[in-house]
């Protein structure tokens, strides 16, 4: 954290025990960390919260989902570093914040882990739509974002992790 600054992870996805931040296991505010060593370490206070980004403050299957929105409240303009890997609720929660040129102004940076075509649980209100009215959409909420936001760097996570869509599904069977 090289301008230490105080940072709150939300994550309802992983377990506790394969996250030591989420655990509030990993050292919190421990001042300069070895990073010789490798592992989990804050320099500056962190905050850890069992709750997931959503378009509306919900449980869905036993999760906790609050709002993009709510957790700006009080935040000045680009006073706010955000970082969304949402499983698939991104696009939700990317609408709304086009939606609120107010909530857009509060953010300094935006990185996030965006999954095309991915049917998450609080998104099921959209499972009606087909692929491609999907993909235009999440196209139209990128091209939105482009507005205020700039794109500077992009991983193709599949590729990375060792998927590669035209071997590992040659028919197109895994909707991804």
């Amino acid at each position: 954290n090289y301008y230490h600054l105080p940072t709150k992870l939300f994550d309802c996805f992983i377990e506790p025990e394969k996250s030591p931040p989420i655990a509030g296991t990993a050292p919190n505010a421990a001042g300069p960390c070895d990073t010789q060593n490798g592992g989990h370490c804050y320099e500056t206070k962190y905050e850890s919260f069992r709750i997931c980004l959503g378009n509306e403050a919900t449980e869905i299957d036993g999760r906790q989902y609050d709002t993009l929105s709510s957790l700006l409240v009080g935040r000045g303009p680009l006073s706010t570093h955000v970082k969304i890997d949402v499983e698939g609720s991104e696009w939700s929660v990317l609408e709304a914040l086009l939606a609120s040129d107010e909530d857009q102004a509060k953010i300094r940076t935006l990185d996030m882990e965006i999954h095309f075509g991915f049917r998450a649980a609080s998104e099921a209100s959209l499972n009606h739509l087909s692929e491609k009215e999907r993909l235009d959409r999440e196209v139209g909420i990128i091209e939105g974002l482009s507005k205020n936001f700039r794109v500077t760097g992009t991983t193709l996570e599949t590729y990375r992790q060792g998927w590669f869509p035209n071997k590992d599904c040659p028919e197109q069977q895994c909707h991804e």
